[in-house]
């Protein structure tokens, strides 16, 4: 598949449900990026809303490909995936969290300004923008934010000026996206069981 995923919804493809979930969680993701480090609460509920999408895109393949030849061995692959992958694992908690508490996920950006006197002239520092994502209690276990994500630190995804919760957005639909083309070649090309 490699129609832009603006043009998915309007496709005739199998996973067209999984398909409009991915294209709404593009549509919190960019909502995200577009408020950047403004309104706080707008950005914590394009979060949100990505979180619900992406999980329903999940749920969505799995309800769809129910069944047909080769999707249990890829379903237990990425169940496997999202069990034991320390981005996709907080994601799946971090719905949880946000369907049933009322829990914060992330935090507004601190600045910890810092004014020391060089000589004549004042110099200001303050921490990098970011929005942090914050550790998670989901069914009284605590699932803190990602170090890893396929085998790579955190470090290896992480850019200057870009919050966390937007990378880990920016991962999940790398990986949704992937999962749905594989799910689309190998078991909707490959016949009904």
């Amino acid at each position: 598949m490699s129609e832009p995923i603006e043009n998915w919804e309007e496709q005739t493809f199998p996973l067209v449900e999984t398909a409009k979930e991915l294209k709404a969680a593009d549509t919190s993701y960019r909502k995200m990026v577009q408020i950047g480090i403004h309104n706080f609460h707008e950005y914590e509920r394009a979060w949100r809303d990505f979180l619900h999408c992406i999980d329903r895109a999940w749920n969505k393949t799995c309800a769809e490909a129910r069944g047909r030849k080769n999707w249990q061995r890829i379903e237990s692959e990425y169940e496997n995936l999202r069990k034991t992958d320390p981005l996709l694992k907080y994601l799946v908690h971090a719905r949880n969290v946000s369907e049933h508490t009322i829990s914060p996920l992330i935090k507004e950006w601190q600045p910890n300004l810092k004014v020391t006197p060089v000589g004549d002239k004042l110099r200001i520092e303050w921490d990098e923008w970011d929005r942090p994502l914050l550790p998670i209690t989901d069914r009284g276990t605590l699932f803190n934010p990602p170090k890893k994500h396929l085998g790579k630190p955190w470090s290896h995804y992480r850019r200057e000026g870009v919050s966390e919760p937007r990378i880990a957005a920016e991962l999940a639909m790398n990986f949704y996206v992937g999962m749905l083309n594989r799910v689309s070649a190998e078991v909707y090309l490959g016949g009904r069981a």
